[in-house]
């Protein structure tokens, strides 16, 4: 997420994120990195998209399985990419 943030390379973002998804995630800091992703991708890095959009699609179809407050947290997390 700093490696998007600190706009470093492709590569570097790559690697990061990599390394980042080789351990379990709480659901919530995946759609966050997902989300992270996809800003960076989209600004920086086009042929990331596709990837970052299919981590996305992820957290979109999990919604409906997410209690209140996270699935609200989330939808709010997906609007602010739209913003965009």
């Amino acid at each position: 997420m700093c490696a998007a943030n600190w706009e470093q390379t492709p590569r570097i973002v790559r690697g990061a994120l990599r390394a980042l998804l080789r351990y379990p995630l709480r659901f919530a800091l995946y759609s966050f990195v997902a989300a992270e992703y996809w800003r960076w991708a989209s600004q920086v890095s086009p042929a990331d998209l596709p990837a970052a959009e299919a981590m996305l699609a992820e957290v979109r179809e999990a919604l409906p399985s997410l209690d209140e407050h996270e699935r609200w947290n989330t939808e709010g997390l997906l609007a602010s990419l739209k913003r965009l």
